[in-house]
């Protein structure tokens, strides 16, 4: 990914975005309050001329003189699917949200410049050829993005990393998202991904604002109806402004400490204490816990099924809902910091994974070539043709988009040679059928190749990558020894964890006897262990009377060296002193003083050496090689010397490569002072 991509999070009552690069999340900021949230509101501003709307805070400082043409939520209309009256006009959900949509936009283009694509988020309940999700799809169009793809917001709060959860392939979580409306999603990890299986909604939220700005009508009846008596729409004055208090109030309790029993507002004279909130939530809490055991059941589950409960959106803080949910579920509850921001953090890292959804061409049988490609779902209504008709093109470059029946837009890219377009097949608009002729193009002869490569995964950690010696799996490991992760190369997919605990300090990892994975870890003060990695236990431990300064291991000896400055006097001068250990047993073998000691222990390292990255490296069938060379990563086909593959890579950066055990895939490790990715191709060959 190298575009920057927008995401909305298109929430009932509030929304939220950001700008998406590789690795940074730019929020884009309200730009009256500066605040992360947007107001969801919507006012139609009449005065001089033809009336517009107005939407965010614009809304919010112009409802005061006209109540009667404001909103609170420009996804009601949508969700509701159908028009609503704003004073004496009618206005439609596609109008509401493009109106939003182009401010926030309008923004990070002011802020972060030029943005290439949009996502947006949407309820699980808004399904396949719903017209409500057709209608957001809608009004992306308008606002610019007729590419824009939508993100189900309970998948989109899996996915945030602040969440830290670890579910299995086919394992199941529950979402809870608790904003103006309370939702109950049911989720299970299909090939990495998180699909919502089953799903309940209420207006749980905005029906305790509602109830809370009843109670403080009727508690300062003598002091609300006066304030707003200047001017018409009283009541509708009042009741606006008397949810916008008991919301500032309700989250601001829900922030305190358990020991503040109240919260006041000074002006109005009026607290509200958690006895009153806790009975107001108490009927909402009772509806969520029986919804998540109806989606449960719905599924053909029960509890224990269910690896967690996720809490997220701003109700997600409200005293007492996490333990109520546990105590009614059984299973552990987890809510993210900012909660109301997580299905906004899933959403950039489902954004972030883009690359991962282009499809290439069917590998070409004829000079003249017809285009087919294999849609995910079997089918897609075309977006729009990239390439002209008697337009060339490069190999891997994108000639059309398709949207799927789940609101996904797909890179159709051209797997073969170079070539020209010559014949676009389907209109735009119509379906994309797979294995069907899309298009026909005259292949270049002399660009003509038996090998091409698509890109599957970009991992980075803050840490260090492994390649196994048989090539099969690779290893993630934190440079302060927190975890270790294997993982299958293909998929991605976690194999198994190791958490040795925060105190490690440092690690390494390393190939003890009998090619056992294993991790030594180690603290400041030269306190040692020896963990195997797949039975996840200690097998060694030992301490040194020295702090470590450097420390280095042999594999083929299994054995660890430790040295410490100035640990020995020798007359005057303080020398170095080595020791070494037999990292089977953790005995003490051997106590060496003197200087520049790393350079008298060969064969002894900081990294592991049977790790099975290189500069250079061979396929296994003798085909292909691949090199870093230059600032580029290549790949060229032995025997015809053509070079079947290349792409840029960062300046200045250690980069080595290989090919897995199978030849299937290719993977390029880059490493910088922040840390180490792996990028990962699957090798390809045309018929």
């Amino acid at each position: 990914m190298t575009e920057p991509i927008l995401v909305v999070d298109v929430g009932s009552w509030a929304l939220s975005a950001a700008v998406v690069l590789p690795d940074q999340l730019h929020p884009v900021r309200e730009p009256v309050t500066g605040a992360t949230r947007w107001p969801g509101s919507a006012t139609l501003v009449t005065g001089g001329g033809r009336p517009r709307l107005a939407v965010g805070m614009a809304a919010e400082q112009a409802r005061d003189q006209h109540p009667r043409q404001y909103v609170d939520g420009v996804r009601r209309a949508i969700d509701a699917n159908a028009p609503i009256w704003l004073g004496d006009q009618l206005v439609n959900g596609v109008e509401l949200v493009d109106t939003a949509l182009e401010a926030i936009i309008g923004e990070a283009r002011r802020v972060y410049g030029p943005i290439g694509r949009l996502v947006l988020t949407a309820p699980a309940g808004y399904r396949t050829h719903d017209p409500r999700r057709e209608a957001l799809v809608a009004a992306a169009s308008m606002a610019g993005f007729p590419d824009a793809e939508i993100v189900v917001d309970a998948s989109a709060a899996v996915l945030d990393p602040m969440t830290l959860l670890e579910v299995p392939e086919g394992g199941h979580v529950l979402v809870c998202d608790l904003g103006a409306t309370w939702t109950a999603t049911l989720a299970q990890i299909q090939r990495g991904r998180p699909v919502p299986l089953s799903q309940e909604s209420s207006g749980s939220g905005r029906d305790i604002d509602v109830m809370l700005a009843a109670d403080l009508r009727a508690t300062l009846a003598e002091w609300v109806e006066p304030a707003f008596a200047a001017g018409g729409d009283t009541s509708v004055r009042a009741n606006l402004h008397a949810l916008d208090i008991v919301r500032r109030l309700k989250h601001r309790l829900a922030d305190v400490p358990e020991a503040a029993d109240e919260v006041e507002a000074g002006v109005p004279p009026y607290r509200m204490d958690r006895r009153l909130l806790d009975q107001l939530t108490e009927p909402a809490t009772r509806w969520l816990i029986a919804s998540c055991r109806a989606v449960i059941a719905r599924a053909g589950l029960v509890p224990g099924d269910v690896t967690a409960v996720l809490l997220v959106g701003g109700a997600a803080r409200l005293p007492g809902i996490g333990a109520a949910l546990h105590g009614g579920i059984g299973r552990p509850v987890t809510r993210p910091a900012d909660p109301e921001l997580a299905v906004l953090r899933g959403a950039a890292a489902w954004a972030r994974a883009r690359l991962a959804r282009t499809v290439l061409a069917d590998p070409p049988s004829w000079r003249v070539e017809p285009l087919s490609w294999t849609i995910p779902g079997g089918r897609g209504r075309l977006v729009r043709w990239l390439v002209k008709e008697g337009e060339g093109y490069r190999r891997g470059t994108p000639i059309a988009q398709v949207r799927t029946s789940d609101d996904q837009v797909y890179d159709l890219a051209a797997g073969g040679a170079e070539g020209v377009l010559l014949e676009q097949r389907v209109a735009v608009g119509d379906v994309v059928v797979s294995g069907a002729v899309a298009a026909h193009a005259r292949l270049e002869p002399a660009s003509a190749e038996r090998f091409q490569l698509a890109k599957r995964h970009h991992l980075r950690v803050a840490g260090d990558w492994l390649l196994m010696p048989d090539r099969r799996m690779l290893v993630e490991c934190a440079r302060t020894g927190e975890y270790v992760k294997v993982r299958h190369i293909d998929s991605g997919a976690l194999v198994t964890e190791l958490r040795p605990g925060r105190g490690a300090g440092r690690a390494q990892v390393a190939l003890g006897p009998g090619h056992q994975l294993s991790l030594v870890t180690w603290d400041a003060d030269g306190h040692f262990a020896v963990w195997d990695v797949l039975a996840g236990r200690i097998t060694t431990t030992f301490s040194d009377v020295h702090k470590p300064d450097a420390v280095l291991l042999n594999e083929s000896e299994w054995r660890l060296v430790t040295t410490g400055e100035g640990a020995a006097s020798v007359g005057r001068y303080r020398r170095d002193v080595a020791t070494v250990w037999d990292l089977a047993t953790g005995a003490r073998i051997d106590r060496v003083v003197g200087e520049d000691l790393p350079r008298r222990f060969a064969g002894y390292a900081e990294s592991s050496r049977a790790d099975a990255f290189a500069a250079e490296m061979e396929s296994p069938d003798g085909r292909l090689r691949a090199a870093a060379l230059d600032g580029a990563l290549s790949v060229r086909d032995l025997e015809t010397e053509a070079e079947v593959f290349r792409t840029d890579l960062p300046p200045g950066r250690r980069v080595s490569t290989a090919f897995c055990h199978e030849g299937r895939h290719l993977l390029a490790r880059t490493t910088d002072d922040e840390g180490t990715w792996v990028d990962v191709w699957e090798v390809l060959q045309a018929a």
